[in-house]
């Protein structure tokens, strides 16, 4: 049994979802699973590619290895520490405990007293465990109930930052989708690499990005603003220099999302995308603004599904993003789950989470529901 620690991200229940999504859609079969705080155990009959699940996953921070017990947690880190190759300084960290700083120390002075030479690297967040080549070495360590993993591969940083601020064109006005988020609503649609992916609202791009760098070959992108299609256009054509093959076909229009039907678009299989979600936020609207708002967009998304209808074919999925606007401790929230249903698409459940998955940090005055459908 190979077992492995999936660290989440800030949104658990979300990135839980992921991975069993990805997991669906690479055929991979769960023995035996748990959740651990923010690692999500997971055990296998057989290995599994780790750093090419993390080359997916846009919600895990690392992927860590169990250690074969050879005693307590700082005996089996001793032993394992003490059997890297011996040519070169040893560096290597520990995590997943308060009491980590003191492990390390201690296994420093026992690692020094067998003759290694020795470099304890006290982790502050996942830049720290990259930039000291701690994955590489296979020195970076953490302890799980009393049980040792080792990092496989850690998630692409730098490479996420380089598309979401590198890019040639942004556009901080309108709502910015996290390339992140974007990755995971892609993988949520439990895609598959012939499938003919669309996001009809899709700004600068940044969906259509991720949906190229996970090696979906057919792609559609359209949105109502011109610039938004230029932006979409140029991001697109920066990102595909960087690609190791291709994109067998990018086909980005403008097009009103009620008029999807009327464009040379068929055979739609998936649909991600994060619709226009209002005007931005301030801080200082009334609620019955907000409510106003919500009565707008709720009949825009009606109709966004009317096209799709249209369009996609029966199974075809649909991973949809929702606003939840809060003022002070009050909601206001969009219901179209019954008019969605009558257009012939029903709700596909998560694994284990409720529907809708909520994607939200504190202080913002906007929340992402995360919907899940499929065409009927």
């Amino acid at each position: 049994m190979y077992t492995y620690a999936f660290q989440l991200g800030r949104q658990r229940d979300l990135c839980q979802e992921e991975i069993y999504a990805v997991f669906k859609s690479e055929r991979y079969v769960i023995a035996h699973s748990r959740l651990v705080g923010e690692y999500f155990l997971i055990s296998f009959d057989t290995p599994i590619d780790a750093k090419k699940l993390m080359g997916v996953l846009g919600g895990t921070k690392l992927i860590a290895e169990k250690i074969e017990a050879t005693g307590n947690a700082e005996e089996t880190m001793f032993s394992y520490l003490s059997d890297r190759p011996s040519d070169h300084k040893l560096h290597f960290a520990v995590s997943g405990t308060k009491q980590a700083n003191r492990l390390g120390i201690a296994l420093k002075k026992k690692l020094k007293a067998i003759g290694r030479s020795v470099r304890f690297v006290e982790v502050k967040n996942t830049a720290s465990i990259l930039h000291n080549g701690l994955i590489e070495r296979g020195t970076h360590l953490t302890i799980i109930d009393n049980v040792v993993y080792v990092t496989r591969a850690i998630q692409p940083i730098e490479e996420l930052s380089k598309r979401d601020y590198g890019r040639p064109n942004i556009d901080d006005k309108s709502g910015m989708l996290p390339p992140k988020l974007a990755r995971m609503m892609v993988n949520l649609t439990m895609q598959e690499q012939d499938d003919t992916l669309l996001d009809p609202f899709c700004g600068s791009g940044t969906l259509l990005g991720e949906a190229m760098t996970l090696g979906i070959k057919n792609i559609v992108g359209s949105d109502i603003s011109e610039r938004a299609i230029t932006d979409s256009k140029v991001n697109t054509e920066w990102l595909e220099t960087s690609l190791p093959s291709p994109v067998s076909s990018l086909n980005i229009f403008q097009a009103d999302v009620r008029s999807l039907s009327e464009q040379e678009v068929q055979k739609i299989n998936v649909i991600a995308t994060e619709p226009y979600m209002g005007v931005p936020r301030s801080g200082r609207e009334q609620k019955t603004f907000l409510q106003k708002q919500a009565t707008e967009l709720k009949t825009l998304y009606i109709e966004a599904f009317k096209s799709f209808a249209k369009i996609m074919t029966a199974g075809g999925r649909v991973v949809f993003v929702i606003p939840r606007f809060r003022i002070h401790d009050e909601e206001v929230r969009i219901d179209c789950k019954r008019e969605i249903a009558a257009l012939g698409f029903d709700l596909l459940p998560y694994q284990e989470a409720d529907m809708p998955l909520l994607y939200a940090r504190e202080g913002q005055f906007v929340e992402r529901e995360i919907w899940r459908w499929v065409k009927k």
